[in-house]
């Protein structure tokens, strides 16, 4: 069994806990925190957002500024939690540094001598964002990118496109990179001392999905939505049909969503649930205004007309 907890020690421990969670209050009126969001305030369109990401990290005095005084203070109290959001894998350490509703600005180490970094992943992955990188220590690495042209029409039934290597390029230190999260990926490759980097990641203009492609082949292998709201509707319509209680009002209101693809996901769960509720549903979407809802509606339709005819005829 592990030793007891010294007393001493425990006390220290609650006595810091409470000195973090005083400092994560103050730490929401900062002045550092303050001039890195407000760089994205009032930003409407991704141009306007990349500007300001771009500035970001090609002047990247403003890391010290904001967690300058951080480092201080652990150096005279190890045992104080700085109040940014953390994240450790087998291969990096990262933290949120600042979110706004347009941006997240984050930090992150790679660990060279990690197992992780000298195995390659089977996939990867176009994760839907455009992001700016600053490298404050390319430690060696390679940056490794793939490009895939797909369009919305890949998810429902379309052709997907694959993704295809681009060229490597060494990381120097101070290098500042751009990766089009909506048709790019990118993985860093033989690491041979530590990567720091500050990235900015942007919300507005984002694609609705992020995808992820064999590393070696390039076919598409997984597809999933970036909408937090509509992975919980789609989640919600297949746990109510699941417990035969699909409600037909849930399932209109949900075909009619801002999303083509929870639309689609609803009327498959309606349709499911109730094909003779539904058809009246379907016959519209026969017009609806995505090309993939159309194409799925106007091919689903005579053979849900057919399934009902004979299910209730006359």
């Amino acid at each position: 069994m592990p030793a007891p907890i010294d007393a001493g020690l425990r006390d220290a421990i609650a006595a810091a806990r409470l000195r973090s969670l005083a400092a994560g209050r103050d730490w929401t009126d900062d002045a550092a925190l303050r001039a890195v969001t407000a760089r994205f305030a009032d930003i409407a369109t991704l141009a306007e957002g990349e500007a300001a990401a771009r500035a970001l990290v090609e002047d990247a005095g403003w890391v010290a500024a904001l967690l300058g005084p951080w480092i201080a203070r652990l150096r005279g109290d190890p045992l104080l939690e700085p109040p940014f959001r953390s994240q450790r894998d087998a291969l990096r350490t990262g933290m949120v540094l600042a979110e706004t509703p347009v941006a997240s600005v984050t930090m992150a180490a790679i660990d060279p001598l990690a197992p992780a970094a000298r195995v390659l992943p089977d996939t990867v992955v176009v994760g839907g964002r455009v992001s700016w990188t600053r490298y404050l220590r390319g430690g060696g690495a390679r940056l490794w990118r793939w490009r895939s042209d797909h369009v919305d029409a890949d998810w429902h039934g379309g052709v997907a496109a694959s993704a295809r290597p681009l060229a490597v390029r060494p990381l120097a230190d101070g290098a500042v990179v751009r990766i089009d999260g909506r048709q790019e990926a990118m993985l860093l490759v033989d690491p041979s001392a530590p990567v720091v980097s500050v990235t900015v990641t942007l919300r507005v203009g984002a694609a609705p999905f992020l995808r992820e492609y064999d590393r070696i082949g390039g076919a598409l292998v997984r597809v999933a939505t970036l909408d937090d709201g509509a992975a919980r509707s789609m989640m919600l319509m297949q746990l109510l049909r699941e417990l035969g209680r699909g409600d037909a009002e849930v399932f209109d209101a949900l075909s009619r969503d801002p999303a083509f693809f929870v639309r689609w996901d609803a009327m498959r769960e309606w349709l499911a649930s109730d094909a003779r509720g539904a058809l009246p549903r379907l016959r519209t979407m026969a017009d609806d205004p995505h090309p993939e809802v159309r194409t799925a509606a106007q091919a689903m339709l005579p053979m849900v007309e057919a399934r009902v005819a004979a299910a209730w005829p006359g």
